[in-house]
């Protein structure tokens, strides 16, 4: 048998990848990915860096403002007290200021809402490393809600306006797994239910996350509110590069890499869907994955 053409490293690059080496296309869109996941894991660290820095100065300005608050109302008390009547009217006209102002107290409620906005970006930044980390096939004790919720912050800009959505969890095992890799699955499956929510409407629309615990595992369903998949399209939607998308929104890998994560993970996913009546993607996942699948 001739020898092989490729080189060893450049099989080796592909080796249980979800790209064909012989296809010029695939090579092109895991390029492409691999570039996109570098430069989101650099622009995440970038925003990363400076917001600790806010949190930090956040958490030092609310300490400080407690102290002068306590301060200026020891101050006020005891002027009170010791100041003649033509004092008192210097006193009170600086407190209506004050109070114009908003007050002593709302130097508290502006240090919360600028703490909870710095958090938001840190919990966005860290979910965004998440999803961009190369794992190299690592696997952990991972609690399949946290992953959902992790994705769902990152997308929540996005899902807001479309469809309201609905938790429903009751997964409680912890499961060994590729927490980027699930994380990856689970931001795909969520985008695709967005989608299918047209019109997007939150007071009509709905996608619904849904986690139980099973006998060996654990499933997890994404349920939309859409108008379903064309059944001439559903033996084609786990194909690579197909997809009924627009050109320049999506390249069709989504659901067949997510089927192959899946699989990698020992686990299943399978949908359901009515036409007009929304689809439903539920992945089961083994508590421990066979170490076959797990590599």
């Amino acid at each position: 048998m001739a020898a092989d053409p490729k080189s060893e490293t450049e099989k080796s690059a592909f080796s249980g990848s979800f790209f064909d080496a012989d296809d010029p296309t695939a090579l092109v869109i895991a390029d492409r990915l691999a570039s996109l996941g570098t430069m989101v894991a650099g622009v995440a660290h970038e925003i990363n860096n400076p917001i600790t820095y806010v949190l930090g100065n956040l958490g030092e300005l609310e300490r400080l403002s407690s102290a002068m608050r306590e301060a200026i109302l020891t101050y006020r008390h005891r002027l009170g007290e010791l100041v003649g009547e033509s004092a008192a009217n210097v006193i009170a006209e600086a407190e209506t200021k004050v109070y114009q102002a908003g007050g002593i107290e709302v130097l508290d409620e502006l240090i919360a809402d600028a703490t909870e906005g710095a958090m938001r970006i840190r919990d966005l930044v860290r979910d965004l490393l998440s999803l961009s980390r190369n794992s190299e096939g690592s696997t952990t004790p991972v609690n399949i809600n946290d992953i959902l919720d992790s994705t769902l912050r990152v997308v929540t800009r996005q899902l807001a306006p479309c469809a309201y959505l609905e938790r429903d969890y009751e997964a409680t095992r912890l499961i060994e797994g590729d927490r980027a890799k699930l994380g990856q699955v689970c931001l795909n499956l969520i985008t695709n239910a967005i989608d299918a929510c047209v019109p997007p409407d939150p007071t009509k629309q709905r996608i619904r996350a849904r986690t139980r615990d099973t006998v060996d595992g654990v499933e997890l369903e994404i349920q939309d509110s859409g108008g379903g998949i064309p059944l001439d399209v559903q033996p084609k939607i786990f194909s690579p590069f197909f997809t009924t998308k627009g050109v320049g929104d999506g390249t069709g890998l989504g659901l067949y890499i997510s089927r192959r994560i899946i699989e990698d993970h020992g686990g299943t996913i399978e949908f359901r869907c009515e036409q007009g009546q929304g689809t439903a993607f539920k992945i089961w996942l083994p508590e421990r994955p066979q170490k076959d699948n797990a590599q």
